[in-house]
């Protein structure tokens, strides 16, 4: 199959094979896409998950039209991962791409075809325009160098997938609680030759120590979280991908795009703003919550859109309104001690709640086979290998959602207005998490949070922690939080309606990538 047709326009995406990222992406896609009738956009990604961001993209509002001018191109020879590899996967996958992405990148610019090694799709580039801006997932700035080589007029844009608060908080200044300054404090070692020997790489690495200082982060709209509440439960991250995350967003990128709006974070977005535009001379843009997002009622989807998860709807079907609980916790985290999920599933069946929950998770941890078995006998819990997450959030029975906190889950959870209880894991989770609570449990057993008392480390402590999470939850005090999570879900809805925010920055963006701005 051939794809040929005209365009005088033409943006690029390079992305990762990680689902949450994909999905917020597809949506950056459609969004300016339907801006802009002139606009095609080519898709670079691994072969493996080609078809994955093509379905994402039919979950926005976009006609035939508008997808026909999307070119969803698989590279690579990328099969999908093994079960219990899933990370080593990605960051495999993704170093073969950057390979990869140097002679498709070529074939584009230089308008010849440019076969999908997913689906065999030929594209042809000849009658279409060399890209003039090239969009980067945050996890993907290897290839940002070459860009700004080979083609230098061509704009980069940097897409942090997260919130400004959780951005300034990892890749800002250090007055911001960031390593934006990373590269400089490990160049700094070897001049002052206090480098042992060491290479660069090990030296940046030392200098990236998770904080556990006891200080509380700094956050523009006075979030308190302490430092060690905020580390990631896979260890410190990899200096030379974060160094090289910064790298992209503060050097090469000529603007970012955050997944977040000035009503949700005022402080944060204000001071990320100032400090990109104001000191690093470059755009940032608020794209807003990166997830379909309406006011609409829940509506069943298509017979054959269920048939794939049917016992999922069935089971939801045959509860009262707001009873059921969610428990996911994304496609990537899960809590490595299992005792605390299974003390609170046993919580669940003690309170007859009922609840679903996924195997999904590339770092699931299977539960014990007694517990599993007395949950599937006693009828109040569903465990299934995946939960169309997005899908079911809406959905009458559904009252409450047990989450990881990541971006795409948190505003899922706005968008359906249903009330989360935060379970923050890795990466941006805690803050979102502290962001959206009152009350907040990420640090060890032994060290005190910055909100919400005492911290007990045993499988009773937790269970009655859940005990009385779930009997608030049809109290005054359920009632109280539900009447501000509506407040927040009718404003970021009107940051992302006609003439709000967020679509003034989306069409800001075009005309900056236009030359107009």
């Amino acid at each position: 199959m051939s794809t040929t047709f005209s365009s005088a326009k033409h943006f690029l995406l390079a992305t990762v094979p990680m689902l949450g990222h994909m999905r917020a992406e597809s949506g950056i896609v459609c969004e300016l896409v339907k801006l802009d009738p002139h606009l095609v956009f080519t898709v670079l990604l691994p072969k493996a998950v080609a078809p994955i961001f093509t379905r994402e993209l039919t979950q926005w509002s976009v006609t035939e039209g508008d997808l026909a001018r999307i070119r969803v191109v698989g590279i690579g020879k990328s099969e999908k991962a093994e079960p219990g590899k899933t990370f080593q996967w990605i960051f495999e996958t993704v170093h073969a791409e950057t390979l990869e992405l140097r002679e498709t990148y070529q074939s584009i610019i230089g308008r010849g075809l440019l076969t999908c090694t997913e689906t065999g799709t030929v594209f042809n580039y000849q009658h279409i325009a060399p890209p003039s801006a090239v969009f980067f997932d945050m996890l993907a700035p290897a290839f940002a160098p070459y860009v700004k080589e080979t083609t230098p007029d061509v704009k980069i844009i940097n897409l942090w997938i997260s919130t400004a608060g959780e951005i300034l908080s990892k890749y800002g200044k250090t007055e911001h609680g960031g390593m934006a300054d990373w590269e400089a404090r490990t160049n700094a070692v070897f001049e002052n030759g206090k480098d042992g020997g060491r290479t660069f790489e090990e030296v940046a690495q030392s200098i990236c120590k998770e904080p556990n200082s006891g200080k509380l982060l700094p956050n523009a709209d006075g979030v308190r979280l302490f430092d060690y509440e905020a580390v990631r439960a896979s260890g410190p991250p990899p200096a030379m991908m974060m160094m090289g995350i910064i790298k992209q967003a503060t050097q090469f990128a000529d603007a970012s795009i955050t997944a977040t709006t000035s009503m949700f974070e005022p402080g944060s977005s204000k001071a990320l703003q100032e400090y990109y535009e104001g000191e690093l001379g470059k755009k940032v843009f608020n794209f807003g919550p990166l997830v379909p997002f309406t006011m609409a009622p829940y509506k069943a989807p298509p017979s054959a859109a269920q048939a794939p998860f049917q016992p999922v709807y069935d089971f939801l079907d045959s509860h009262p309104p707001k009873s059921v609980m969610l428990v996911s916790f994304g496609t990537l985290f899960y809590p490595s001690q299992t005792w605390q999920l299974e003390a609170i599933f046993k919580t669940f069946l003690e309170t007859r709640t009922p609840f679903i929950t996924s195997r999904a998770p590339a770092l699931y941890q299977p539960l014990d086979p007694e517990l599993e078995k007395t949950i599937k006998e006693s009828g109040l819990g569903l465990i299934v290998d995946y939960v169309p997450q997005r899908d079911i959030l809406t959905h009458p029975s559904l009252s409450s959602f047990l989450s990881h906190g990541g971006n795409n889950s948190m505003f899922e959870s706005i968008a359906a207005g249903v009330l989360n209880v935060f379970w923050p894991l890795d990466a941006d989770q805690p803050i979102h998490a502290a962001y959206m609570t009152e009350v907040i449990r990420t640090g060890e057993a032994a060290q005190p949070p910055a909100r919400g008392g005492k911290i007990e480390g045993t499988p009773m402590a937790v269970a009655e922690e859940f005990k009385q999470i779930l009997s608030e939850m049809k109290s005054e005090v359920g009632d109280r939080k539900r009447k501000n999570l509506m407040a927040l879900r009718q404003g970021t809805f009107d940051a992302l309606k006609e003439g709000g925010e967020v679509q003034k920055d989306m069409r800001a963006c075009l005309r900056f990538l236009s030359g107009e701005a």
